[in-house]
């Protein structure tokens, strides 16, 4: 059942995934809905100030490809036909665990490489072309508004951007709802304190990660034969780690990653360093490649969940979502399932509800956000809290211990190789971990060995 749309305006606020994702499903209950994004969006897919990873690579994860084809139906053929198709994650990948990596098998676990700008570019095409979905772009939101009684929020303030200064005077446009898809740099919390909400809690959890990098171009003769690459950082004694992905027109997109303050360097020589210091194969594939951009840096890895739902009493006609919610450290490559999750979420909630706008159901909606980030958050937090300068919790040092054990099994199982790609797929919780097959094989192997005499 598809809600019927109501004489209603909602206001997005952020053009990235989770907001143009957000403004699909309103379009299906509000008669208009517009889009406000900082940075402006040009018709050519291309990085933006306002996605600093968008260089990075980016692979949509198997639950992520499934909700996003639910959202927009016929986006995996539209990312075939412009050079990104899926791959199967456990046969044309090569992940490197702490004793070597699986040989490869058929998985039909399915992740679509693809650049983030092509990505961002063919949702927000796709989005715009619903009837009732306006984008201001070039324009940055400057404040939410409220009723006196500060129990309902009715829109939003902005200003006019160029060149990336405010011009001219604010503009308010009144809203029945306010999405705040803003990102990681996400205002709420000083916008709603301004109007005298108390202050939202939120958990940090800070590997002190950076990453580096840098496009290289291919050809049919220089091309690997896989499709993705992935060294994870081991805590607690291996911090560095590597992220690479075959995208289209034929580029190679590598990010190196460290993780306690070990990041990797910028420059010519000690980019190359870092990437011989790893236990894969990386150097050897791109040596003879040719760069097509300079090394580019990020360092902005924090873990932060803040804690929205638990915000009393919460603001009608307002919804969080995205990294302006839960922020994942983009190692784990979380972020856009995430956000696609959420925005199936909202379209239940909408459908069960139709024709109120969500009037009294926002703060339920971020109840069910909250559901949805935990699994995630507890993947991404348990061996980034090794990487921070305090002592891991108890709870923490067991799991790292249990995972350790788990991985080093991973290479000579192809069982579990096959179930922690559908962990980190989203296609299972972490509860597969302790599936009784799996500690029956931890078990054997902790006993000791008996020797043979003779």
């Amino acid at each position: 059942m598809t809600p019927i749309p109501a004489a209603g305006h909602a206001v997005v606020i952020g053009a990235g995934i989770a907001g143009l994702l957000a403004a699909r499903v309103l379009s299906d209950a509000f008669a208009r809905v517009t889009v406000i994004e900082r940075d402006h969006l040009g018709p050519v897919p291309a990085p933006r100030k306002g996605v600093p990873q968008g260089r990075f690579p980016h692979a949509m994860q198997a639950r992520g490809l499934e909700a996003l084809e639910q959202l927009l139906p016929g986006l995996r053929h539209q990312l075939t036909a412009a050079g990104a198709p899926p791959m199967d994650f456990c046969r044309d990948s090569r992940v490197y665990f702490p004793c070597g990596a699986p040989p490869p098998m058929a998985s039909n676990i399915r992740i679509q490489p693809v650049s983030r700008p092509l990505l961002e570019s063919i949702v927000r095409d796709r989005t715009l072309r619903l009837p009732g979905v306006h984008l201001r772009d070039g324009c940055a939101v400057t404040a939410i508004t409220a009723h006196e009684d500060r129990g309902t929020v009715t829109g939003v303030t902005l200003l006019h951007r160029r060149r990336g200064l405010p011009t001219g005077t604010a503009e308010s446009i009144p809203a029945e709802l306010v999405v705040d898809a803003s990102g990681r740099g996400s205002h709420l919390p000083d916008w709603l304190t301004a109007l005298g909400w108390p202050r939202v809690t939120e958990t940090i959890v800070d590997p002190r990660a950076g990453y580096a990098a840098r496009e290289y171009r291919l050809t049919d003769q220089t091309a690997p034969v896989w499709r993705a690459l992935f060294e994870l950082p081991q805590p607690p004694h291996t911090p560095r780690g590597a992220a690479v992905l075959r995208v289209e027109n034929n580029r190679l997109l590598v990010a190196l990653q460290g993780a306690a303050g070990d990041h990797p360097p910028t420059d010519e020589h000690g980019f190359h360093a870092f990437m011989k210091s790893l236990s894969c194969d990386l150097y050897e594939t791109v040596r003879h490649l040719e760069p097509d951009t300079t090394v580019m840096r990020y360092a902005r890895a924090a873990n932060c969940r803040r804690h929205y739902h638990r915000l009393a009493p919460w603001p009608d006609g307002l919804i969080v979502l995205g990294d302006a919610a839960c922020v994942f450290n983009p190692v784990y490559a979380q972020g856009m399932t995430v956000a696609a999750l959420e925005a199936l979420a909202l379209r239940d909630l909408l459908t069960r509800h139709p024709n109120t706008g969500l009037r009294g159901r926002t703060h339920q909606f971020q109840c069910r956000l909250a559901r949805i980030t935990t699994w995630p958050w507890i993947l991404a937090t348990i061996p980034d809290r090794a990487w921070q300068d305090t002592q891991p919790p108890t709870y923490t040092r067991l799991a790292l211990w249990y995972l350790d054990h788990w991985q080093r099994l991973v290479p000579h199982d192809p069982r579990m190789f096959h179930d922690i790609a559908r962990i980190t797929s989203m296609l299972a919780t972490p509860l597969l971990f302790a599936h009784p097959r799996h500690l029956t094989r931890l078990a054997i192997n902790a006993l000791p060995k008996r020797r043979t005499v003779g």
